[in-house]
């Protein structure tokens, strides 16, 4: 499908078609009036495509167009830095499989190493020995550092205590929020914390199966301790559930 373009898009094609047409032989230029006719869908008056338009209108297939417009960005990259632009679209070219941030170094490094006479080749042998020095600092052998010793973990016994007592704590703190005068008419409110409510109940369940209470082995005041601990916990959960679904 194609588009009829406006009077300054059709002033822009002709004058960009122009470069392309004369500078066949400056890649920079043709590069970039290739990139701004795709950019701006210049070709969409005449062709579906910008492939199509590269086919039809000069002869070269979307990867030809690729390459011209990547050289003329690797070129505009270069300059940009102040430093002297590559002379042909070979040396563009082979600057465009550098990656974006080490272009200007690459090519820097090249000139210097060429004695200002750099060439395609050049760039790739440059670019090919930066890798190589990368390759060979990651596979120098480094001093085997000592492992960290391991945190002191918190004797289980006292830190299950103290989480018993924390979660005893707040579940009587729920418990008493449900005998203020107040509940009863903030109860749609708090009816969204019931799955939550109902999930804390059942890891109680899970916590006081996995206590094996009648057979741990502990003392009898300690497994009287959590039997009592852990039944107050569990008849508060439910009571707050309970409350929680009444309806109003």
């Amino acid at each position: 499908m194609t588009e009829i373009l406006n009077s300054t898009e059709q002033a822009d094609l002709v004058q960009l078609e122009a470069v392309i047409e004369r500078g066949v032989n400056t890649f920079i230029e043709v590069g970039a009036a290739l990139a701004t006719i795709q950019e701006r869908k210049l070709y969409r008056s005449e062709h579906g495509t910008f492939e199509d338009y590269c086919r039809s209108k000069w002869g070269f297939s979307r990867q030809r167009a690729h390459q011209l417009t990547s050289a003329a960005e690797a070129v505009t990259t270069i300059v940009d830095t102040g430093l002297p632009a590559p002379a042909n679209e070979g040396q563009a070219r082979e600057l465009t499989r550098v990656p974006v941030l080490e272009r200007a170094e690459v090519w820097r490094e090249t000139v210097e190493r060429t004695g200002g006479q750099p060439t395609a080749a050049a760039v790739r042998e440059t670019y090919a020995a930066r890798v190589e020095e990368v390759v060979d600092a990651e596979l120098v052998d480094e001093p085997a550092r000592p492992e960290p010793p391991k945190a002191k973990r918190r004797p289980l016994p006292e830190a299950f205590t103290d989480a018993g007592r924390d979660l005893t704590r707040a579940a009587e703190k729920l418990a008493r929020l449900t005998e203020d005068d107040r509940f009863a008419r903030n109860r749609e409110n708090t009816h969204h914390q019931v799955p939550e409510l109902l999930g804390a109940l059942e890891h109680t369940v899970r916590l006081v199966t996995a206590m094996n209470l009648p057979a741990a082995e502990a003392s009898e005041e300690a497994r009287r301790w959590w039997a009592t601990s852990l039944h107050k916990i569990s008849e508060a959960l439910t009571g707050i559930a309970n409350s929680l679904e009444q309806e109003n």
